[in-house]
């Protein structure tokens, strides 16, 4: 039994709609069902990629028609939704972007000519670098669906024909030229570059600023040039959102090699007795105490700053790099901020 729903209620059918593809992929959904909510309840799933999921379970079982209907529907939802996504709260953890990828591969799966492949080819390969693993999936997911599309004919490397999906490391040191030749149809090629900064990155972001301070324990801020081995030190994040947003957030402080966490259960209610002039949130979804840093889950709502606290003491003399701290929206991280680098020098 499954209650009724709309595109407002009831989860919006989004949870129905992948039980169904599940249940059809493996024989076990009624048939009549599907066509039900294909036929009554097609309009009112709330995300395009709930509808291409009833679409793939109606394909699975022949009904190519009401399985094409389902995906135009999908594609017509996610065409009036616009490129463009605010930071925005949804529950499946999911984006335009992830709900394109998704239409493509369940549409090419399902062997369904009802949508624009191009188009959302196009939109899934010029849509930017930082994807969620969400959206990472299924633009695999994507690109496994069309690898056996026709396209790649005429591509030669080297004078050597490219045969199916091809990927080149080069070294950095490489001098010989690579030609790359291509006598057939229009083929789009990615060249990705990847390496170690030569200098630390600046403090910057996209939606956040996120700033590390260290104080004593009464609350008297101290720098990190000359601290003594054996100090105990509260580290203080502040994270200020540059407008409102609905995010799930990862802050991340990495620790110098001269530090170590001493109290893993400062965040936790009653644990910090003592340090009453610290305004940290202790409200967190989760929290880890690494050997080599910090971090913590945060779901934040609001335009406000919030901040977080954990103690670290001083162990191994010595000057240490000490690499930004960072904030990202682990469902959209486009908006994402780090913080300052700096040192640490710990005397004997």
């Amino acid at each position: 039994y499954a209650p009724d729903f709309s595109a407002e209620t009831n989860g919006g059918g989004e949870a129905l709609a992948y039980a169904l593809m599940v249940l059809a992929r493996e024989g076990a959904a009624a048939v009549g069902d599907l066509r039900y909510y294909a036929d009554v309840k097609g309009d009112d799933f709330a995300t395009p990629i709930a509808q291409a999921q009833l679409a793939a379970a109606l394909a699975s079982y022949g009904d190519q028609a009401r399985a094409d209907a389902m995906f135009r529907k999908a594609a017509a939802k996610l065409a009036g939704l616009g490129p463009d996504e605010g930071q925005i709260w949804r529950v499946d953890y999911g984006t335009r972007y992830r709900d394109a990828a998704a239409l493509l591969t369940l549409a090419v799966e399902a062997g369904s000519t009802a949508i624009d492949r191009e188009a959302l080819t196009d939109r899934i390969a010029t849509a930017g670098t930082n994807l969620s693993t969400q959206e990472a999936t299924w633009a695999l997911l994507a690109t496994n669906a069309l690898i056996d599309r026709p396209g790649a004919d005429g591509i030669t490397i080297d004078g050597q024909p490219a045969d199916g999906p091809l990927v080149r490391v080069l070294d950095a040191g490489a001098v010989t030229p690579v030609v790359v030749k291509n006598d057939g149809v229009d083929t789009t090629l990615t060249v990705t570059t990847y390496g170690v900064p030569s200098e630390p990155e600046p403090a910057g972001g996209n939606g956040y600023a996120i700033t590390r301070t260290y104080y004593t324990m009464d609350g008297t801020e101290v720098t990190l040039d000359g601290i003594t081995a054996g100090t105990r030190l509260v580290t203080v994040l502040e994270v200020t959102p540059f407008a409102y947003g609905e995010a799930r957030l990862m802050v991340a402080d990495p620790l110098p090699a001269g530090f170590e966490i001493d109290n893993p259960n400062l965040m936790s209610a009653g644990s910090i007795s003592g340090l009453d002039w610290l305004d940290a949130l202790q409200d967190v979804q989760h929290s880890e105490f690494r050997q080599d840093r910090f971090l913590t889950a945060v779901d934040w709502t609001s335009d406000q700053p919030f901040r977080l606290a954990y103690v670290v003491r001083a162990i191994s003399p010595g000057t240490f790099h000490h690499a930004a701290a960072s904030v990202e929206d682990m469902y959209r991280p486009d908006f994402r901020a780090r913080g300052e680098t700096g040192s640490v020098t710990i005397a004997p």
